[in-house]
């Protein structure tokens, strides 16, 4: 409107001017008030006609006025005359130089930037006030659906230099609208407490913090609305209506009230089903996928289920694009629903390229050797399903996506396209500091698991306070052969000497240096078995005269204190986790065992088993059970009479039994120099709770059980402890927050309040 107004202003006052007294022959054109747009642009741009030598009628300049407006180039344009030249004279619209935008925190740069590109709005772009006064209301809106309704946005223009312009967006966000209520109306078949742990949203609870769940947004309340319908159609209730009836938001906008309406109307039940269409001569293992019977009650779960496994079975014989399309009638009356799935397998479909998108870093080899479905053979859906599971599993990749897109002109072929996005694969840890017990500290630990994008892992660590000393150095590359054998190099170097720290402690120092080389040989996609043989030396001394623990005494009085070992490990592995960071699902279990083996006289022969497990459930609403468990068990063997004390399994502190000192659960005859024992028992439960953070920070509560035990169990060992676990996968390395209580522990035990660790497997 505003661009018209000034259009039929600028023609008007043109009408007055003595351009449009006479026709006369244009004898020259003069363009004034260039700066950015060249003199040809604008002539180019000219009504035809209008050139040097033709004849300029009083029209033509309302025709040139409207031309040069409609480029968006001028803010202003007036034509004029002098003798036989042409005179046009012009304002440019500004630039804008310079594009800023401050105050916002919930709304990325990035995000908010993207927006005002779409409108015409960016840095070297013709500056268009209508269009900036827009985007002031369209930004104000996407933060009103985020529940943000006291923001405040400011735009100021300020005149540059050379015509431009520096556009500052100020916004002022403001603390967001709680919902301080949820009210159902209209439900009669189930409580409204039933129907409110199904929504996302809820009033503000004491752990709101967590969740974000008392923070409104638009889209969250229309898919919770659609989680109520399908809640409600998956127990009959075929015709159900539900709906908004009023979201309320208290005159200061700090609090939101929301009603939810819903008309139930009646249930509904299976009448019959049958199958329809082209079966594959499959009709026998089709039938057993439908699950409902006559009389059932409705589900609209159960018919999706069913499309979902015909499709997967069909699919794992190469018919990629089946449709199967259930049809339903309706009894009113009798309130009964007739189904009929119809089925078209279309082509059998052929993989003609896999594409991976979204891997900057990591090489296309990488991901394309965990497919498991070729180029050139036939679609199958449980491989594509098995292949996205890998690439989950591989620690740096994550937010997989992929789609089948048909060929253009085969009907029977089809591109595999992978979109991923990449997450860090270097984790690095520094450490310094100091401690009122161990002095001064400091460390380091680079890790990459994806060197140079070729999938091959290395790092090297180093940790010194007063009392350890670390250093290690390793490499893998998980297909070291063509085979898809992987192979694992490693060398340390640990020395102890806990005495330095507290005469309460070990009175004993050791020192190790080992390396090891081991290699892994897949027996399935879920399944691999790892051996490995390594040469370490293991020197022992006393730390302290005058507190001795009498089973490492009577050990070093028996074996000595210096030891060449020949190391042979293996190990049994099983994993279907859907992912290697913050897993929802799966079961993982290993069972390694390491032999020791006397390099020469000063060496002895023993062993150690452990068996480790793991198991996570999804449960309801996004909340994660949690499993694990270990046993380990260790042992001399001939001449060797007992397990060596600095082979001893530990309990205490995150990994084993939280609440209590890392490493420091062990018998009263041990209070006062805990040496561990040669056997192990650890279980814990947690539950994992959901909050929209999910894939950085994973909270959970828990119990614990453990201990060690010499030689034998007794259930009189065990403690147990209670409490909260934050995981925060952080760029640089991950870490674990542990607040636990003791709920069962002997009278010398030291507990331990708040853990936390570094670099914790999650």
């Amino acid at each position: 409107m505003i661009k018209k107004t000034k259009i039929f202003l600028a023609i008007f006052f043109t009408a007055l001017t003595a351009v449009n007294a006479e026709v006369f022959t244009i004898g020259g054109i003069q363009i004034n008030g260039l700066q950015r747009i060249s003199r040809g642009t604008v002539l180019s741009y000219l009504p035809a006609g209008v050139r040097v030598g033709s004849s300029m009628e009083s029209e033509r300049s309302a025709n040139i006025i409207r031309a040069l407006y409609d480029t968006n180039f001028f803010s202003d344009v007036a034509v004029k005359r002098s003798g036989n030249i042409l005179i046009i004279n012009v304002v440019e619209r500004a630039v804008i130089g310079s594009l800023k935008v401050s105050g916002n925190k919930k709304l990325s740069k990035q995000q908010l930037m993207e927006a005002l590109k779409n409108v015409g709005i960016a840095e070297g772009q013709e500056l268009n006030l209508a269009i900036l006064k827009g985007m002031e209301h369209a930004i104000g809106e996407q933060y009103r659906s985020m529940g943000l309704y006291n923001t405040k946005i400011a735009i100021e223009v300020k005149d540059e230099d050379s015509n431009r312009v520096t556009v500052a967006i100020n916004i002022v966000e403001g603390p967001r609208a709680k919902i301080k209520s949820i009210n159902i109306i209209g439900n009669e078949a189930f409580k409204q407490n039933i129907l409110l742990r199904e929504l996302t949203l809820s009033k503000t609870k004491p752990w709101s913090f967590l969740t974000g769940s008392d923070q409104y947004s638009k889209e969250k309340l229309e898919a919770d609305l659609e989680k109520l319908r399908s809640y409600y159609m998956d127990r009959g209730y075929l015709k159900v209506n539900v709906e908004t009836s009023k979201v309320l938001i208290t005159p200061d906008k700090k609090n939101i009230y929301i009603t939810i309406k819903i008309v139930e109307n009646s249930i509904y039940r299976f009448s019959r089903w049958e199958i329809n269409g082209d079966l594959l001569n499959r009709r026998e293992e089709i039938f057993k996928l439908v699950t409902i019977k006559s009389g059932d009650i409705f589900s609209r779960k159960a018919v999706i289920e069913i499309q979902a496994n015909i499709a997967q079975l069909l699919g794992n014989d190469g018919y990629a694009m089946a449709e199967i399309r259930p049809d339903y009638g309706i009894d009113d009356n009798l309130k009964k629903v007739w189904i009929k799935f119809t089925i078209k397998p279309n082509h059998r479909v052929y993989l003609r390229k896999i594409n991976f998108m979204g891997n900057n870093r990591t090489n296309d080899e990488v991901l394309r050797r965990e497919m498991r479905l070729q180029e050139g053979g036939l679609f199958s859906t449980t491989k594509i399903n098995e292949s996205t599971r890998r690439l989950a599993n591989l620690g740096y990749i994550k937010d997989i996506e992929h789609r089948i897109v048909p060929v253009a002109g085969a009907n029977n072929q089809a591109d595999l396209h992978y979109s991923v996005k990449e997450d860090t694969a270097i984790s690095m840890q520094l450490q310094a500091g100091l401690s009122d017990k161990e002095g001064f500290l400091y460390g380091m630990s680079v890790r990459d698991q994806n060197v140079f994008g070729t999938g091959k892992s290395a790092s090297i660590q180093f940790d010194n306070t007063k009392a350890h000393q670390s250093y290690g150095i390793s490499y893998y590359d998980p297909y070291f052969t063509t085979d898809k054998i992987g192979l694992a190099v490693n060398g340390y170097v640990h020395k102890n000497n806990p005495n330095k720290i507290s005469d309460e402690l070990s009175s004993y120092r050791s020192s190790t240096y080992g390396v090891n080389v081991a290699i892994d040989i897949p027996i399935s996609d879920y399944t691999q078995i790892v051996w490995g043989v390594g040469m370490e030396h293991i020197g022992l001394g006393h730390a302290h005269d005058s507190i001795k623990n009498t089973k490492m005494e009577k050990f070093i009085e028996d074996y000595g204190t210096s030891f060449n070992q020949i190391k042979l490990s293996s190990s049994l592995g099983y994993s279907n986790m859907d992912r290697a960071i913050f897993p929802t699902s799966g079961f993982a279990h290993s069972l390694s065992i390491d032999g020791y083996l006397p390099f020469n006289k000063q060496g002895l022969l023993f062993y150690k088993a452990d068996y480790v497990a793991k198991y996570y459930r999804p449960l309801i609403r996004d909340f994660i059970l949690r499993l694990s468990g270990e046993l380990g068990y260790g042992d001399g063997l001939c001449n060797t009479k007992i397990l060596p004390p600095f082979r001893n399994f530990f309990a205490g502190g995150i990994g084993t039994v939280r609440g209590f000192d890392a490493d420091t659960i062990g018998s009263e005859e041990d209070k006062d120099r805990v040496i561990g024992a040669n056997l192990l028992t650890v279980a814990s439960a947690s539950i994992i709770i959901p909050i929209p953070a999910k894939d950085v920070v994973r909270p959970s509560i828990f119990v614990d059980v453990g201990s060690v035990h010499d030689r034998s169990f007794s259930a009189s060992d065990l403690r147990a402890s209670y409490g909260i676990q934050i995981e925060w996968r952080t760029p640089l390395a991950p870490l674990v927050f542990s607040f636990a209580k003791p709920m069962r522990k002997k009278a010398w035990d030291n507990a331990a309040l708040f853990q936390f660790s570094l670099g914790a497997n999650i």
